[in-house]
């Protein structure tokens, strides 16, 4: 459920929104019509209800159902075109917002109920679409409210245009009409706690995803700088207490100005995504940290490593680059890596990214697509 909501409010079309919309509004129209319906039919009922008002709302909900059934007919074969949607938006807006309206302006402005749900209905409205609509919609419907209530204070209108003195035959309400007050009502308070809690687990998913993005490179999906440093910072801090071993890779993409030159960014792009593959398959997850920490430069933190493994892992690393084919469209090339590799031993974060630098700095004057593990080339 919480994907299908997600989708629905992230993924989806302007076109498929407004069919969401349609699809979700049109039902409860549609049992309105019917339940009013029945009571219209039945003679000790019809003495609560003015016929001429509950008419007209009927009326609109037939309409208004008409108008949304003809808008997702309209739509449905384009719901998965992502392009604008604004006439039928609009209309949807005012087809629900308009039928809610006249329900509460024709049974009770003041009826707790009616005003939850018309409220429910502006607030999946904004969450749908975007602002414009919905402030035309709104702006129409409270134009009738306020118009509706003024109409009453004036004395020029009934409170309940709908409902007639029968509704209260010894001044406590008929059985029908508190049944149909308390379905209002529930309805109302089912709309909205359910809305609540939509919006409390979407602020829950929101945070993860800002966290998460803080944290990761847009373009590799690889962590970022700030994830790489937080890292390296917290498993230098439990190398001093544990004594356990710590080893750094520095990697840069050998003549990468090159790539970009001669083949143009967007094949840069690709043999970055493609090295941030290899670079994962390369090491142990989730005990490794492969970062990007910008440019054609990448990192590897490799807690509880030993040097010996740690200059594995290097080399397996930068054969693998050395021997894959790097596509994109019709173009193929060829890519190395030079990498620094360094032991963490009593030494501090800038100390450490120090001496790795110093390490790929000699692994790129020495030749390129080569290891430097302290200064010193592996065989």
């Amino acid at each position: 459920m919480r994907r299908l909501l997600e989708r629905i409010f992230e993924d989806f079309t302007p076109n498929a929104r407004v069919l969401v919309a349609v699809g979700s509004a049109t039902p409860f129209l549609i049992v309105y019509f019917v339940v009013h319906g029945l009571a219209l039919r039945d003679e000790a009922i019809r003495q609560g209800l003015n016929a001429g008002p509950m008419l007209v709302l009927q009326a609109v909900f037939v309409v208004c159902s008409l108008v949304n059934l003809g808008i997702g007919l309209k739509l449905w074969p384009r719901r998965w075109v992502n392009e604008p949607a604004d006439d039928p938006t609009q209309l949807a807006c005012l087809s629900i917002g308009l039928a809610y309206t006249l329900l509460c302006m024709l049974t009770g402005t003041f009826t707790s109920g009616t005003n939850l749900i018309l409220v429910g209905v502006l607030a999946i409205g904004l969450l749908l679409f975007e602002l414009r609509p919905m402030v035309v919609a709104y702006l129409v419907c409270a134009a009738l409210l306020v118009g509706h209530d003024a109409a009453v204070l004036a004395g020029w209108l009934p409170y309940a245009p709908a409902l007639s003195e029968g509704v209260f035959p010894d001044g406590q309400p008929t059985w029908w009409f508190g049944m149909w007050r308390q379905y209002v009502l529930y309805a109302g308070w089912a709309v909205m706690i359910g809305l609540l809690l939509f919006l409390l687990a979407r602020l829950d998913h929101l945070h993860e995803n800002l966290t998460r993005l803080s944290y990761t490179d847009g373009l590799t999906g690889l962590a970022n700088r700030r994830r790489f440093m937080d890292v390296l910072g917290a498993e230098l801090a439990r190398q001093a207490r544990s004594g356990h071993e710590l080893c750094l890779l520095l990697i840069d993409a050998d003549h990468f100005k090159d790539v970009n030159d001669r083949h143009g960014h967007h094949a840069g792009d690709a043999v970055l995504r493609d090295l941030a593959r290899i670079l994962m398959l390369s090491v142990r997850t989730p005990t490794d940290l492969p970062a990007r920490l910008g440019g054609e430069e990448f990192a590897v933190v490799l807690p509880d490593t030993h040097l010996g493994e740690a200059r594995r892992v290097a080399e397996r690393l930068r054969e693998q680059v050395a021997t894959h084919v790097f596509e994109d469209g019709d173009q193929r090339l060829r890519v190395t890596v030079s990498i620094g590799l360094v032991a963490a031993r009593d030494v501090g974060l800038q100390a450490l990214l120090q001496q790795a630098d110093q390490a790929l700095y000699r692994a790129k004057e020495t030749g390129r697509n080569r290891v430097v593990e302290g200064g010193r080339a592996t065989p």
